[in-house]
């Protein structure tokens, strides 16, 4: 069973997400904040991340970069969803390792589902 990590603040989404992917096969992590992301990280390194963008008490930016930093972490696909884009946050989620920039307005549990498969295949 393909494990998935969520790391998503607002509990509302996270238990949306987690009822996709349940029922699309996937073990599910949720951690609702940046540091409690990095910890299920390290404790059970899922084969794919979704990560939100603005979280409480470590920004999904520094969670990326902390990620790509360990090298159990470092090539787990990391796909980054948020509402708050500008040129600049979109450079440095490429820069800090982002596989995917998702906008979370856009991304219904269908389409992160069908993201979170391509990410999977290119990462195989």
């Amino acid at each position: 069973m393909r494990r998935i990590l969520i790391i998503e603040d607002n509990q509302l989404l996270a238990n949306t997400y987690r009822s996709a992917f349940t029922h699309a096969g996937f073990h599910v992590d949720v951690a609702g904040d940046g540091h409690a992301g990095i910890a299920a990280a390290l404790a059970a390194p899922p084969e794919i991340i979704l990560l939100d963008l603005m979280l409480p008490k470590l920004s999904g930016l520094e969670v990326l970069r902390r990620l790509r930093t360990d090298t159990r972490l470092a090539l787990v696909p990391v796909l980054v969803l948020s509402n708050a884009y500008t040129p600049q946050r979109m450079q440095e989620l490429w820069d800090a390792g982002a596989t995917q920039v998702l906008l979370k307005a856009n991304s219904t549990p269908k389409r992160l589902l069908e993201s979170v498969k391509q990410s999977l295949d290119a990462a195989s």
